[in-house]
């Protein structure tokens, strides 16, 4: 060990006594801080089909329909750790209590281990036309789930923690078809959904209606309304994602969709909306998710595409990311990639950043493929050190949707769970591909 002579000693303690009013940040907590940014191409999808969670140890589980269902689980970095394909079964994967997963989707639920390996599937219904959409795990342990009932009711199942079902209800209307559903704070459930006309549920733990609503923003011609995605918020109210498609005549064709607009809503805890939003890049915008960030602000994904016109293209093209401020207001607006790229969902990570995935089409080995994509940005929606995203200039406006009570009855209905084979198989072809190092070449 090495001995400070006086001066040495000196000079040693001087610095102790001026740093020690400083905070010690060692680099990997600054790294953590700050947030590591990248993004990432996989195998072949099926487009409009990804999901991605972050995982409890701070990488990400994603999922995309490929010749099977295909569930990867990644490092922080987005570098697989482990990958599966399920034969026969689709669905978006979320994380368990217990570290493992679920996947709801089709008419079954996939019960996986931290590995992916199936611990239990179980198929619902009476026939193909009875399917779920979308569920998660909840508070006791059990799972909740939503999808249609003969394909013209909205069917919420609860199930236990083995796949049982304890209670199941249809709400009866073709109009109202449930897409997304999720626990409140009160032990109760939120679902939204609708073909044509927006339409909100909320209910108490055993499936009996609190509040029913719907919402419809006031339009000359005919336009369809539909709500896709529904969270809890910090202040105990929710947020709606969804649009507004407008029809109309077009090029001598009589009654075709001619645009549509991404449409936020910010709901209070008995439905009643706070604020609203349309967001448009002039043709039609698609596929929205939002979730909530840390700030009490909003991120919101989805996809530009461009509308035919008098026989010209209109509109911007190619998937975006939209970030608002808790009153709805914008802070940024971004585009990446092309007109053929989506990007499905996105939603804070633990570090602050972003975690968007999607799909973009290949380039060379992977010529015309649509890629599972995922892209991990930071507050601003940059990657350091790489060319990704662009400004867009679509339209953020306020509007007014007509909020009407409804009173759509319940029905019990008598699905069972039947246990199900489910085939595993690991990918055998997975290329990585960096799409910064590709972009910066």
């Amino acid at each position: 060990m090495a001995v400070l002579g006086p001066r040495a000693g000196t000079a040693a303690l001087l610095i102790l006594v001026l740093f020690a009013g400083l905070p010690f940040v060692r680099p990997a907590q600054a790294e953590r801080v700050l947030g590591i940014t990248w993004d990432r191409t996989y195998l072949s999808v099926v487009p409009g089909t990804s999901s991605v969670e972050q995982t409890k140890d701070g990488g990400f589980i994603m999922s995309a329909l490929s010749r099977g269902l295909w569930v990867m689980k990644s490092n922080a970095a987005g570098l697989p750790e482990w990958q599966r394909e399920y034969t026969d079964s689709s669905g978006i994967v979320t994380q368990t209590s217990d570290g493992g997963y679920i996947v709801v989707g089709g008419d079954q639920l996939l019960r996986l281990n931290n590995r992916g390996d199936v611990e239990w599937s179980k198929s619902y219904g009476g026939s193909k036309v009875d399917n779920f959409v979308s569920g998660r795990q909840i508070s006791d342990g059990g799972y909740i789930a939503v999808g249609s009932w003969n394909l013209t009711q909205t069917w919420l199942v609860k199930l236990s923690p083995t796949g049982d079902v304890e209670w199941q209800r249809s709400y009866g209307s073709p109009l109202f078809g449930g897409r997304t559903v999720e626990e409140a704070s009160d032990g109760g459930f939120i679902l939204v959904g609708g073909t044509g006309i927006a339409w909100a549920l909320k209910v108490d733990r055993e499936g009996n209606t609190v509040w029913q609503k719907t919402y419809t923003v006031p339009v000359e011609g005919v336009i369809d309304d539909h709500a896709y995605w529904v969270s809890q918020i910090s202040d105990g109210g929710y947020v709606v994602a969804g649009d507004v498609i407008e029809w109309g005549n077009r090029d001598g064709v009589f009654h075709v969709p001619i645009f549509s607009h991404a449409w936020l809503l910010r709901l209070d805890s008995r439905g009643d909306i706070v604020w609203q939003k349309l967001f448009g890049g002039g043709g039609f915008t698609q596929h929205v998710y939002v979730s909530e960030m840390s700030d009490g602000g909003f991120i919101v994904s989805g996809r530009f595409s461009q509308a035919y016109h008098d026989g010209v293209l209109v509109g911007l093209s190619g998937p975006f990311l939209l970030r608002l401020d808790a009153y709805g207001n914008m802070v940024w607006q971004k585009i990446y990639g092309g007109q053929n790229d989506f990007l499905i969902q996105a939603h804070q990570t633990r570090d602050g950043g972003i975690i968007a995935v999607g799909s973009m089409v290949g380039g060379s080995p992977n010529c015309c493929d649509n890629l599972a994509w995922a892209l991990k940005v930071d507050s601003n929606g940059s990657i350091r050190g790489c060319a990704v995203g662009v400004q867009s200039n679509a339209t953020l406006t306020g509007t007014s949707a007509t909020v009407t009570s409804t009173t759509i009855a319940s029905t019990n209905t008598n699905a069972t769970g039947t246990s199900t084979d489910v085939a595993v198989t690991t990918p055998s072809i997975l290329t990585v591909q960096n799409q910064c190092h590709l972009r910066n070449q």
